[in-house]
């Protein structure tokens, strides 16, 4: 229906094309890489490219991990246990965290097949792209109910870009956070970085919110947003 409105994928540089216009908002991460990551002209041999491209793919699929979970454990006589409880990707990868990253490992067992070849891998990429937002899992889903989808992603866009300036510059600060507290934080903790990210915007048009009230507006926004989040449940999201 044309009530709604799709727009995007933005990538975090590029919000201020987004709509100026209340609605929701879904951040995803994007493989993208370049013809010297799967070309054998570039790496010099089938091999090599085949290998950079594993290593390109590994790379970004780690990204994917889920948070750390607090935990909390009562026994008898108020006995209680407290920690936090991080993912074992090897299990669900089937990587070893201490390999070499040119060694065989899940991702190379699973792969290897489609990328013997220049055309085989630029195809496998290519259908990877062509799957991108849809087969993509969600990273946060957030709404702009009370300002403009162009706002509150420009919000996004400098807090992410500030604190990427300042990890590149100490790279181990953020690993002393042990309770990031938005969606920057979050982000740049799992690994993404500002090439990764793109949003795709959803948004009442002007006729359809024609006779509404800002307040009704807001509503609509703040139900949906809240049913999406708890169906999508995206790893980078919170309440």
């Amino acid at each position: 229906m044309d009530a709604f409105r799709i727009a995007g994928p933005f990538s975090i540089r590029d919000t201020g094309s987004a709509p100026d216009f209340p609605g929701l908002y879904i951040w995803y991460a994007r493989f993208r890489v370049e013809e010297a990551d799967w070309s054998s002209a570039c790496a010099g041999s089938d091999e090599l490219a085949r290998l950079r491209l594993l290593r390109a793919v590994r790379e970004h699929s780690l990204k994917f991990g889920r948070r750390e979970m607090a935990v909390r454990a009562e026994s008898n006589f108020s006995s209680t246990w407290n920690g936090t409880l991080h993912e074992d990707y090897s299990k669900r990868w089937k990587v070893n965290p201490s390999d070499c990253e040119d060694e065989p490992d899940g991702f190379s067992n699973r792969l290897e097949a489609a990328l013997p070849s220049d055309g085989m891998r630029e195809l496998f990429v290519s259908l990877l792209d062509c799957g991108f937002p849809l087969f993509c899992p969600p990273l946060y889903l957030g709404k702009a109910a009370t300002q403009t989808l162009r706002t509150r992603l420009g919000q996004h866009s400098f807090n992410f870009l500030e604190l990427w300036e300042r990890y590149v510059a100490d790279r181990q600060f953020i690993e002393r956070l042990e309770n990031p507290k938005d969606f920057a934080e979050r982000a740049i903790k799992l690994g993404f970085s500002p090439d990764d990210l793109f949003c795709v915007t959803l948004a009442p048009t002007a006729k359809t919110t024609k006779g509404l009230q800002a307040n009704e507006i807001s509503a609509l926004i703040d139900a949906s947003e809240w049913l999406l989040n708890r169906w999508a449940t995206p790893i980078l999201g919170r309440q």
